[in-house]
């Protein structure tokens, strides 16, 4: 798996940003709060969901209102290229999958892609960083060599937690020497517990004969409690009953009473009813007659008073007649006001056209173009020429300005050529500055040499004193040398054997002979030669530096200066005399541009005052006020056309409404009126009577049919309520209504009796006997004597129980003396008890066991199946990193730790080795897992500055052993600006500047 592009939405403080086209090896540099941490946690996300609120992670949720969450880019072996694209959602978010085949997913896919590979077990293998070697600066050094095997196992330190986990619950619980565990302290307390049992059997058989006879004891307690509470119910039903025994007999009298009125049937308030039915009746009645009186009332009214109707309907005609009044007036205004417009227009063209003086004709000057575009083309030909005329004096001045910069330039170049050096003493000059210059490497040459001296006097001094040493040594070897040699010759002479002074002589001649060569050798003479050799080349250094004069060399660096500035000068001005040579050539191709302008202005002033009928001295000089006054003169001829044909309108529809008053004035109108103003008010007057007249017809008639409305509503009501009287009768069973009256009154009777009736059996129901009780108690007599006998019975139980209880208090002081002591069935149950709470915290701690024991043989089993490829890559990545210092890696075989070998074959323990070598033994174990054990999974591997506490050498190391990595991503975060050196500057993203990032 290759990422190869990522899209942030919004993510943390990053939003809108796209990094595309990443490599194999991909380094993310910026500085701290630059958002690698933010990079690295997105990658993270996007893979495996967004974290949720009640875990520990931060979520990175935008704070500027972006949208979060974003996209990646990535190329699976097995499936290519796909976009995973995750945003806020559901909890870990919403996330969508695309495949380069068109295939599209969520999470199911997802996880296919990433082999069911969760966040944890990711992080465990592919990713790490600085804190992973942190704990290894926090372990204690017999916890280093477990640590190690656990990050080579699982990547994290998971492995060692859950062992020291499992020791630590099993040595709480069970130590096989140990007092405070838990089973420990239990095992000692039951130990206990046992030997007081033993004793507290010879006490037993006493204990269980109290035991009885307090059972017993308790029985008959209970008895007489239960016979006293039964025989005190008894007596208080008796006495309950005492009260209710009256009400229960006269609920027997009110039913036979109440089965004489079983045939009257009566309406509930049917004495209140038929009243009020008799009330509403007659004041009904009266109502009905007085309304029949005023409908005829009205009926003769509306026959006396009927307006004229075909008047009426010339209703709009006449309003629309007399409206109109006000509109004829101001039409006769608006006609006298349009004449005297009309002879205004009149006289303005006059004076317009003495202005024009052109002999045009109406229709010439018509037909003239005045349109918006004709004049903002006469504006901008006007504006060309006005501007090709101002052109001509900026020219002049253009050209004076430029002939006056090149004749000042040329007399300053040659104001300067006469103040620069003849070429031959220049050359003089620079000769003598180059002999100059080697003064510095003739006074370096110098102090070379006197440090040299200075080193060989030194030497010869140490020297010499080595060589006063040697001779003082070789003056006692060759004493002992010859006393020896001297001795062997006169034990020779004493002895008469030749050949031991033959021996001695020789071995004198030859001490001699190598102590007068030994003395020949000395270095005296290489030091004197090498020191005579430097001082000659010292003196001439020195004649060669008096040689030259110091104030003479200022002094032609001082001239050879000011012509170097004078040189500069001459070239600066050279070349602003090519630059106004060329502007003043500029200026005279401008001259001739311009006449060209001129020419072509003049000839489209002269076409655009032909289209406008106007002579050539006129278009070139008054074009624009020509044009306007034309157009001025065109619009007043149109106004005129408008305003008389406005005229005649208004005289028309004058005519018209005269003539419409006129016909309805002789219609209607009885005398022929004197003017039109008269006429409408007759009209008007008139419609206004007839008008009043309908309105009355209108409201009587409107009068008329609510009187109906209300007739027709009283007699249903009338009839209604005489149907309700009828209804009562009949529910009755009443002749009329005197006879219903007398049905009503025993109505009330039984009624009454119902009510009595119904409070007895409310109290009967309240108190605590039912229909059965109440039916047995019916039969019951002599209710006092059996209350009596009752109140005998109790006094007699009360007197017997506290006698019995005082015998069960004295049985049960004899038991707790014999349970104070311990007794054998207490005991018992409290051994019984404890040996339980044992057996439970024995199978917990065998939980723990097990647990233990099939970790072991987990452990145990990666040792000898997966382990040994894993090692061989690790010990491949350690021989590199400590450049062959350390070359195996041993597990060991009874706990899970390891031994390193170095290349000198001894073995070390993990806490015997150096800090940082630790660091390089860990970081091979992470790389070696992810490339070995989970070599199948593909994904990239992120690192985050693991590598900050490395020096150069060990830095330049895992550099070199990263990229030999092959077909593996690494994705490197740092902030630390000496490792960039290792990387090209392709491989090296700068996330300081994210906006550079950005597509």
């Amino acid at each position: 798996m290759k990422i190869t592009d990522l899209h942030i939405y919004g993510y943390g403080k990053l939003s809108g940003l796209k990094i595309a086209d990443l490599n194999e090896f991909q380094v993310f540099y910026g500085e701290n709060e630059a958002g690698k941490s933010t990079i690295m946690s997105f990658i993270h996300s996007i893979l495996f969901g967004f974290p949720t609120k009640q875990q520990s992670e931060l979520r990175y949720e935008p704070k500027d209102g972006s949208k979060y969450g974003g996209q990646l880019t990535a190329i699976f072996p097995a499936h290519g290229k796909a976009v995973i694209e995750r945003v806020k959602g559901k909890a870990a978010g919403d996330v969508r999958v695309t495949l380069e085949d068109g295939t599209l997913g969520e999470e199911e896919l997802l996880k296919e892609l990433l082999s069911n590979v969760d966040k944890a077990l990711y992080q465990s293998i592919f990713s790490f960083n600085v804190h992973g070697l942190q704990n290894i600066h926090q372990l204690k050094g017999e916890d280093l060599g477990r640590f190690l095997f656990s990050a080579g196992t699982l990547g994290t330190d998971q492995l060692i937690q859950a062992e020291n986990i499992l020791l630590k619950e099993l040595d709480s619980r069970f130590k096989p020497n140990g007092k405070k565990p838990t089973i420990n302290i239990k095992l000692n307390e039951l130990k206990q517990v046992h030997q007081e049992l033993k004793r507290a059997e010879q006490q037993n058989e006493q204990y269980w004969t109290f035991l009885k006879e307090k059972v017993e004891l308790e029985e008959q307690i209970t008895g007489s409690h239960d016979e006293l509470l039964l025989v005190q119910d008894k007596k208080a039903r008796l006495e309950e009953w005492r009260h209710i025994q009256p009400l229960k007999m006269e609920e027997q009298l009110i039913g036979e009473e109440l089965r004489t009125f079983e045939e009257i049937h009566f309406p509930i308030d049917g004495l209140t009813r038929m009243d009020r039915l008799e009330q509403m009746i007659k004041p009904l009645e009266g109502q009905l007659a007085g309304l029949v009186q005023r409908k005829n009332h009205l009926t003769v009214e509306l026959e006396n008073s009927k307006p004229n109707e075909a008047f009426i309907h010339k209703e709009p005609e006449i309003t629309a007649a007399v409206e109109s009044l006000p509109l004829l007036e101001k039409l006769n205004q608006e006609k006298e006001e349009l004449t005297i417009k009309l002879q205004e227009l009149t006289q303005a063209e006059l004076t317009v056209k003495e202005k024009l003086h052109l002999p045009l004709q109406e229709d010439e000057l018509l037909s003239i173009n005045t349109s918006v575009f004709m004049k903002e083309k006469i504006t901008h030909t006007e504006e060309q020429y006005r501007r090709v005329k101002a052109k001509k004096h900026d020219l002049d001045e253009r050209f004076n300005e430029g002939r006056q910069l090149l004749e000042e330039t040329e007399e300053k170049m040659k104001i300067l050529e006469q103040q620069r050096l003849p070429v031959s003493v220049r050359l003089e000059h620079e000769k003598k500055i180059k002999d100059t210059n080697q003064r510095e490497i003739i006074e370096y040459e110098r102090t070379q040499i006197d440090d040299r001296l200075a080193f060989l006097q030194l030497a010869e001094k140490k020297e010499m004193e080595k060589t006063r040493r040697k001779k003082a040594q070789d003056r006692i070897q060759l004493t002992l040398f010859s006393i020896l040699f001297m001795i062997l010759v006169v034990l020779g002479i004493v002895n008469a054997e030749w050949s031991l002074v033959i021996a001695g002589v020789l071995g004198m001649i030859v001490t001699l002979y190598l102590h007068y060569k030994k003395i020949t050798k000395s270095n005296g003479d290489f030091f004197t030669d090498e020191m005579k050799t430097l001082k000659e080349k010292k003196r001439e250094l020195i004649q060669k530096l008096n040689e030259h004069d110091d104030q003479e060399m200022s002094a032609i660096k001082l001239k050879l200066e000011n012509d170097r500035k004078i040189v500069e000068q001459l070239r600066h001005y050279q070349l602003l005399w090519e630059q106004g040579n060329e502007q003043y050539e500029r200026i005279i191709a401008a001259f001739e541009s311009w006449e060209k302008a001129k020419l072509e202005a003049e000839r489209r002033m002269i076409e655009l005052g032909e289209e406008l009928f106007l002579p050539r001295d006129i278009a070139l000089n008054y074009l624009g006020d020509a044009f306007q006054l034309i157009e001025q003169l065109k619009k007043l001829y149109r106004e005129r056309k408008n305003i008389f044909e406005r005229c005649e309108t208004v005289s028309m529809r004058i005519t018209e409404m005269i003539e419409g008053i006129s016909s309805l004035s002789d219609a209607y109108l009885k005398t022929a009126p004197s003017n039109i103003q008269e006429t409408a008010y007759l009209l008007r007057k008139l419609l206004k009577e007839e008008t009043e007249k309908q309105i009355k017809q209108s409201e009587k008639q409107t009068k008329l049919s609510e009187l109906e409305e209300e007739y027709d509503r009283k007699k249903i009501e009338h009839d209604h309520l005489l149907m309700e009287q009828q209804k009562l009768l009949q529910l009755a069973q009443a002749e009329n209504i005197e006879n219903f009256r007398e049905i009503g009154q025993l109505a009330e009777k039984k009624g009454q009796l119902n009510e009595k009736l119904k409070n007895i059996v409310s109290q009967l129901k309240r108190s605590s006997f039912n229909e059965e009780e109440i039916e047995t108690y019916m039969n019951v007599t002599n209710i006092d004597s059996t209350i009596q006998k009752h109140t005998v019975r109790m006094k007699e139980l009360k007197e017997i129980m506290p006698i019995l209880q005082q015998s069960l208090a004295e049985k049960k002081y004899d038991i707790q003396v014999i349970e104070e002591g311990g007794t054998y069935s207490v005991l018992l149950h409290k051994f019984k008890q404890m040996k339980a709470e044992l057996e439970d915290d024995a199978k917990e701690w065998a939980k723990y066991a097990i647990a233990k024991e099939i970790l072991d043989k987990t452990v145990e089993r990666f040792k000898t199946e997966r382990m040994p490829r894993m090692l061989k890559k690790a010990e491949e990545f350690l021989t590199c990193l400590t450049n062959g210092k350390y070359i195996r890696l041993y597990p060991k075989k009874d706990s899970s730790g390891f031994l390193i070998e170095s290349n000198n074959q001894q073995l070390f323990e993990a806490n015997e080795v150096s800090q940082a070598t630790m660091e390089q033994i860990y970081v091979a174990f992470r790389l070696s897992l992810a490339l070995t054990i989970y070599e199948k999974l593909p994904f990239p591997i992120i690192i985050d500055d693991s590598f900050v506490n490395f020096d150069h050498v060990r830095t330049e190391k895992i550099m070199s052993l990263l990229k030999g990595i092959e077909n593996r991503q690494i994705l490197f975060f740092t902030c630390h600006k000496h490792m960039l050196p290792y990387f090209s500057q392709n491989q090296i993203l700068n996330v300081n500047h994210t906006a550079s990032l950005l597509v």
